[in-house]
């Protein structure tokens, strides 16, 4: 009995994801890059550790990036919160495709490097405000993976990651992006080493 629930506890904490840990840092809207040559520069990071596709990313992301001098103005997602209409013609609640390329939405949130690429961090969706006609300024991300992200084949220990915003210039772009860690426990995996740890507590008061 006792080996079964050492290894369910060995299970359970392989089981687990790391994290891509995230320091607090401040994106501004100036801060640009289209992830296919054009990059105006901004904060980055050292991921510590080595890690794989599988591992995740959770972030809580707050405010708006004003780009075209306020004529665009966009969650972390790239979702519009204003103005009534844009300067390409959408609606708060919409997107619309960055020009200098159509993977990203303009606004949107981007990780990445120069080698590996630059990939939105939040994807467009209702959690997000898609389709919303007063989207959430403040977004939560949890647990998603690096693969679905697109950092297919992880991550190494010491790569220089860069955060930007979605655009193919920063001359009249304003507003910012915070940008913290959010850590979610995982309930499964949680539960399972609660569980586990219990019984055996338990087992070893009454021998």
């Amino acid at each position: 009995m006792k080996r079964s629930l050492l290894v369910l506890v060995a299970f359970a904490a392989a089981s687990h994801a790391s994290p891509l840990i995230v320091p607090t840092l401040t994106v501004l809207g100036a801060n640009a890059a289209d992830g296919l040559g054009f990059d105006a520069g901004g904060p980055a990071f050292t991921v510590a550790g080595n890690l794989l596709g599988t591992d995740t990313l959770s972030l809580m992301v707050s405010g708006t990036v004003d780009l075209a001098g306020g004529g665009f103005t966009a969650n972390a997602a790239g979702i519009v919160t204003a103005p009534a209409t844009t300067n390409t013609g959408v609606h708060p609640g919409q997107t619309t495709p960055n020009s200098g390329n159509a993977l990203l939405n303009y606004g949107a949130l981007l990780i990445g490097n120069s080698t590996l690429g630059f990939f939105q961090v939040f994807p467009s969706s209702a959690a997000f405000g898609l389709g919303s006609g007063s989207p959430p300024t403040t977004l939560v991300l949890t647990n998603r993976t690096l693969a679905n992200i697109g950092f297919t084949a992880g991550l190494s220990n010491g790569t220089i990651l860069e955060l930007r915003v979605s655009d193919t210039n920063s001359g009249d772009n304003s507003g910012q992006f915070l940008v913290t860690q959010s850590s979610v426990p995982e309930p499964a995996t949680f539960g399972l080493l609660s569980l586990g740890l219990g019984m055996m507590l338990s087992l070893r008061r009454r021998t």
